[in-house]
């Protein structure tokens, strides 16, 4: 037996002895919501898991609505605290866990029924050095209504470099997590909230599993992922020393990273607040934002896209759009409309050249 599979052994398990799922939520403020996010999690498929939902000093009836919930089904706890910011509340709603996987939800997210069951079995598929399994995911507005169509990320294996460039995960409501891979690089960080920043911890968190443990991922969206304009990750200057601070702290500990993977991760960030930023109405940031991204040429690559989304708004008429909500399945891809910016394929491309000139190169010095 691994080191991860004793680990694992030692948390409890479910029904028809399934590894137990802790779900952990962390919410602010969030009684708008987070009667919805709580009964997607307790209408999935598997039904071996129990939903923490820590209340990080909320003002409203976040705590109320929870404690109800939790009338009708014993699998959900409530934890109260002051508020000390998103990466303490989960590490809070870690630390009362059972189960033998993590699934952190955003309060405002949405999953589809099968989302665990199959997150699950994927990471049983891959054995004990996969440390987390994705998936992809839309972003919805506060109605429901999908606004974009989904990356189709099919990285797997070791993913650091990759993970470095773009999050690809892409919010922290999207993987499944061995309890083990989380205690073993100390959870979430809390010092940024500490220092008055946050926004990025979920990144930070998979990239330090990444450093230790493979990734796999369940090609299907099964995540409805809220965008808001007053969400936190709008906070675009915040976000961005953030970024900084994670990307010096892996350059550190990684010294064998491409210092051009690390640069591309700040153009990408600067593209991706650029994004929130319009997305927002603040389309002067936007354009703030726009001008920082390097290098260049990640700029040039998406401007054909921004120039079809606005080509298409004008000359095309309105189609129906998916709405997604608790309980029902998220919209098949197949019937998802391509994502403005497809990063999916401008990395995968430029990824698959570099495999191969690392290929050739490698052949072409090795001795006949």
């Amino acid at each position: 037996m691994t080191r991860v599979e004793r680990a694992e052994s030692e948390h409890g398990t479910g029904a028809g002895g399934c590894p137990l799922v802790s779900v952990v939520i962390a919410a602010f403020n969030a009684e708008d919501y987070v009667e919805q996010t709580c009964r997607s999690v307790i209408q999935q498929t598997y039904t071996a898991l129990e939903l923490i939902v820590v209340d990080d000093g909320s003002t409203d009836g976040t705590g109320d609505i929870v404690r109800a919930l939790g009338r009708s089904d014993p699998r959900i706890r409530l934890i109260r605290q002051q508020n000390r910011g998103v990466a303490a509340a989960r590490n809070a709603g870690i630390a009362a866990a059972s189960g033998a996987f993590i699934a952190p939800l955003d309060a405002d997210d949405l999953w589809d029924p099968t989302k665990i069951e199959r997150q699950v079995r994927r990471l049983q598929q891959a054995g004990p050095d996969a440390g987390f399994a994705y998936c992809w995911w839309v972003p919805i507005d506060a109605s429901g209504l999908v606004l974009d169509g989904a990356q189709r990320w099919q990285i797997e294996g070791n993913v650091l470099e990759h993970l470095v460039e773009i999050n690809f995960i892409g919010n922290a409501s999207v993987p499944l997590v061995r309890r083990s891979c989380i205690q073993e690089v100390g959870g979430y960080d809390v010092t940024p909230w500490e220092q008055g920043r946050q926004g990025c911890e979920d990144w930070d968190l998979a990239l330090r599993i990444a450093e230790r443990h493979l990734a796999v991922v369940v090609p299907a969206v099964l995540v409805g992922y809220r965008r808001r304009a007053d969400s936190m990750s709008t906070d675009c200057d915040t976000m961005w020393r953030f970024q900084s601070r994670v990307i010096s702290a892996l350059a550190t500990r990684q010294p064998s990273l491409s210092p051009a993977a690390l640069r591309r991760s700040a153009g990408q960030t600067a593209l991706h607040l650029a994004s929130g930023a319009f997305w927002s109405g603040r389309y002067l940031e936007a354009c703030r934002w726009g001008a920082r991204v390097r290098p260049l040429t990640l700029g040039v690559r998406v401007v054909p896209h921004i120039v079809r989304m606005f080509a298409r708004r004008i000359l095309t008429p309105s189609t129906p759009r998916p709405v997604v909500t608790a309980g029902s399945p998220m919209p098949d891809e197949a019937h998802l409309p391509e994502p403005v910016i497809p990063y999916h394929r401008l990395y995968g491309r430029r990824w698959v050249r570099q495999a191969r000139r690392v290929t050739m190169r490698d052949g072409a010095s090795t001795p006949v």
